[in-house]
């Protein structure tokens, strides 16, 4: 009699667990280093110019992100301050030269980030970015546009004439955050690493928000 009464629920959550799986295999286009490039990215968007790849440390009070290239060779290295209310970051390249900083706004209910890359472009990132059910945001300073997943950081990049900077996928089943970047535009590199770890540091600050919380 039981069983029978626990069927239906079962089946219901087997369903909504598979269906999660399938939206978010279809949303993903993660391909590690050395892979080819995601097919629906090669036939949207053609081959990337290159691929990088982040991994954050699992055990890490600095919140340490390492970006890499199809070799595994270090390309730029991020951390943050330990004790710091505005949460400062630091992007470094492999000579250890900052090429972006970002820093978080004090006493901002929309978790404004502030970041500055070295060579000119400065503009700002919010979580309302993660609350949008159209899956669009424009970054206003910049006029580019990410479409995608922001829940999972599964998103293109467009420019302000709307051709693809960049596309994000995120590995799943992962126990260390794991991203692949194809770049479209490596004049845009520093920029599109900036926004990935910045929108890394936020998702993982409202992730670390609802656990305490529930």
């Amino acid at each position: 009699m039981y069983i029978e009464m626990i069927q239906p629920e079962l089946i219901i959550m087997v369903i909504f667990v598979v269906g999660i799986f399938v939206i978010a295999t279809t949303l993903q286009r993660y391909h590690s280093a050395g892979e080819k490039t995601d097919i629906r990215n090669y036939n949207d968007y053609g081959e990337p110019a290159k691929s990088l790849y982040t991994s954050r440390y699992l055990f890490s009070f600095h919140k340490d992100i390492d970006v890499t290239d199809d070799n595994d060779n270090l390309v730029y290295h991020s951390s943050s301050k330990i004790f710091s209310f505005t949460n400062e970051t630091t992007i470094t390249d492999a000579q250890d030269r900052v090429v972006a900083s970002i820093e978080k706004k004090l006493f901002s209910l929309h978790s404004i980030h502030y970041i500055d890359v070295v060579g000119g472009k400065s503009f700002e990132l919010s979580k309302d970015l993660f609350r949008l059910l159209d899956m669009k945001f424009t970054i206003n300073e910049l006029g580019w546009t990410l479409q995608g997943d922001f829940s999972n950081l599964n998103f293109v990049l467009y420019n302000n004439q709307e051709r693809v900077i960049a596309v994000v996928g995120q590995k799943l089943f992962s126990m260390r955050d794991k991203y692949c970047i194809d770049l479209y535009d490596v004049n845009e590199e520093a920029t599109v690493v900036a926004i990935v770890i910045t929108l890394e540091n936020m998702l993982m600050a409202i992730r670390s928000a609802n656990d305490s919380t529930s």
